[in-house]
């Protein structure tokens, strides 16, 4: 009787510990990466000044610089741990993924403006993943002429 409310305990212990990290990761995973993303609204806005004339950086530059953003934000090892999230039993938002995807767009959307063929379709797609990124880092959406207008 006394190994079974042992066996009892360290059960529900274990269930207590796998339930932590699910209940957590988005706010631990926001202390991590909101620096990066602030990094990407960066490039953002530089890429919006660069087609004011304000800004001489290149396109493949900040192209660059953003894809950097996308490959500190979604490192890996980290993406892996993330997809582990499907065993909580609450669905729990994949915050690096989303955030670094929108990093990738924000690349494609600079490359396409170097080319001159700058689709509503890309800047759409980063508009959408970076306002959801930008919601769960609390921060308040940027506007640039990367973000079309509804």
């Amino acid at each position: 009787m006394r190994g079974l409310l042992v066996l009892a305990i360290v059960v529900a212990s274990c269930g207590l510990a796998e339930g932590a990290p699910c209940r957590g990761y988005p706010a631990l995973t926001v202390r991590a990466i909101k620096a990066r993303v602030e990094a990407v609204r960066l490039v953002e806005r530089e890429a919006a000044d660069r087609l004011l004339g304000l800004d001489t950086r290149p396109y493949p530059y900040l192209a660059a610089q953003a894809r950097a953003a996308a490959a500190a934000i979604g490192q890996a090892q980290a993406l892996q741990e993330e997809d582990e999230l499907d065993r909580c039993p609450d669905p729990v938002p994949r915050v690096r993924r989303l955030c670094a995807t929108a990093a990738l767009a924000l690349a494609r959307a600079i490359e396409e403006q170097e080319a001159r063929a700058a689709s509503t379709v890309s800047k759409q797609t980063y508009a959408e993943a970076m306002a959801i990124c930008e919601g769960h880092m609390g921060l308040i959406p940027v506007r640039t002429r990367f973000r079309p207008e509804d």
